[in-house]
């Protein structure tokens, strides 16, 4: 028998539609949903201090049901990892990541995303520049510690990893459940 997970983990890269399938799991798990980028900035696209963003975001991950989207602090991200029933690792090719966020910069010509704060905006030269550095510096630094982590004994077996499309429809379709994928 499938047992449901209580505690998700969905990160990746920017432009890897952690978002859409975070809300997906939400509805198919009936699990609170967190989006650290609400927790991270505050209106007009400024930094939540980083001992704030760290108090909220372990509240949440403290409690005893979550899907989290995202990472957040890196000195909460191991804990978040020990603490999940289920991590959701997207890793797709990282042209996948720059056209995906190439989409959504358009989209947010028209419509802001949802999960940010209200006042912010990312419309603008200066956001999607960053936003493309993010990409870069995420796939060549962050993500070989990731995959180091998360190969780990005591972790590797709570990891789903979402390679290509049809993986990320599978997981959209049917959700994380314990003994699964």
């Amino acid at each position: 028998m499938k047992e449901t997970p209580k505690r998700i983990a969905v990160i990746g890269n920017a432009g890897a539609g952690k978002t859409v399938l975070s809300r997906r799991l939400a509805q198919i798990h009936n699990l609170p949903l967190t989006h650290v980028d609400s927790i991270q900035f505050l209106a007009g696209m400024k930094i939540r201090p980083h001992k704030e963003s760290i108090s909220i975001i372990s509240d949440v991950q403290n409690q005893n049901s979550w899907i989290i989207d995202g990472y957040g602090p890196l000195d909460i991200l191991e804990k978040r990892f020990q603490l999940a029933d289920r991590i959701v690792m997207i890793d797709l090719p990282l042209w996948r990541h720059y056209w995906w966020a190439s989409k959504r910069q358009l989209q947010n010509l028209w419509s802001p995303r949802r999960e940010l704060p209200e006042g912010c905006s990312e419309v603008s030269w200066a956001q999607t520049k960053k936003l493309f550095q993010t990409i870069g510096t995420v796939h060549r630094l962050m993500r070989p510690e990731l995959i180091r982590i998360l190969n780990r004994e005591n972790i590797k077996s709570k990891v789903v990893w979402i390679r290509n499309l049809s993986q990320l429809k599978a997981v959209s379709r049917s959700g994380v459940a314990q003994d699964g994928l």
